[in-house]
């Protein structure tokens, strides 16, 4: 196929600066507990079996137990939630980082086919992921190729159509891009070749295999557009499921956002002890602000 490879790659230890526990991060924690609230406080009207899970969204990090610097939340550990999301790609890229440095160059490959409706969602992205497993197994035992790397399963919404696009991102090495992608077409005849893609892993490479698995959010400048039936069906569709795996010989790490965690801020003011209560947009206790974090000047448009 006509591959879009360039000749060289990227060190991946230039690819991504992650978050650090300073007053900068603590005040991106307010603007992600703002998010996840304007979102779930409207999934909670879905008539929906992840309603429980939305409420532990809303209320995540509703309340912070300050002493001295030292600041601890409860973590509701949902992918809905904007926190635990950040977390969650900061775990993932530490953990993973360092193992993709040791197999040099990678490239970065995604696997789509066509769209379908809500009713297919759930067979479809059982299909697609048993079937790079298959693809995986073939280029080991078949052809003898050693591959390592990381897939992503992501979700994405076309509004327009009313249907969904379950697609696979992988950072692999071994310059095996277009046979993953060759055994992908013989599996699935109606995926378009051009909607393939190879490349070697840049910065956005790895930003995007690491960053959150679903896009249903509209935004532009002032506004943002939330469809929430499809957010509910694909928050449906990816319960149970792992978005991430790795193969060969990079090592899992584990996903899950630890549901307490104690962080110590440096620019943050101490105090013995005191609680900061969620109030609009940032944490507040004796009529102060934790953060000073002010909600953005946005129209949000629930789209139902």
């Amino acid at each position: 196929m006509n591959s879009k490879i360039a000749k060289k790659g990227f060190p991946l230890d230039t690819l991504a600066q992650l978050p650090t526990d300073d007053l900068k991060s603590l005040k991106k924690r307010a603007r992600s507990k703002w998010y996840t609230m304007a979102i779930t406080s409207r999934l909670l009207y879905q008539n929906s079996p992840l309603h429980k899970y939305y409420q532990s969204a809303f209320y995540c990090s509703h309340i912070l137990k300050q002493e001295g610097k030292k600041i601890t939340a409860h973590y509701c550990n949902t992918r809905i939630c904007h926190i635990c999301n950040r977390i969650r790609t900061a775990k993932l890229m530490n953990g993973y980082i360092s193992q993709l440095q040791k197999l040099g160059s990678l490239q970065f490959v995604t696997l789509t086919i066509p769209n379908c409706s809500v009713t297919e969602l759930a067979e479809t992205i059982d299909l697609i992921l048993k079937s790079f497993s298959n693809i995986i197994r073939v280029i080991r035992e078949r052809r003898k190729i050693r591959v390592s790397g990381i897939r992503k399963l992501e979700i994405t919404y076309n509004y327009i159509t009313n249907t969904y696009h379950p697609h696979i991102h992988v950072l692999v090495d071994s310059d095996v891009g277009d046979v993953i992608v060759t055994e992908w077409l013989k599996r699935f005849e109606k995926a378009r070749v051009q909607a393939q893609d190879i490349r070697n892993a840049d910065k956005n490479a790895l930003n995007e295999i690491f960053k959150y698995s679903t896009k249903i959010v509209t935004k532009s400048k002032n506004r943002l557009e939330v469809f929430i039936p499809a957010l509910d069906n694909i928050m449906i569709s990816l319960r149970g499921r792992r978005c991430f795996q790795p193969f060969g010989s990079i090592k899992k790490i584990e996903e899950d956002v630890i549901g307490i965690e104690s962080v110590e801020y440096e620019e943050i003011e101490p105090y013995d002890f005191i609680e900061w209560i969620w109030d609009e947009c940032d944490w507040r206790a004796e009529n102060k602000t934790l953060t000073g974090y002010i909600s953005p000047d946005i129209e949000i448009t629930y789209i139902e």
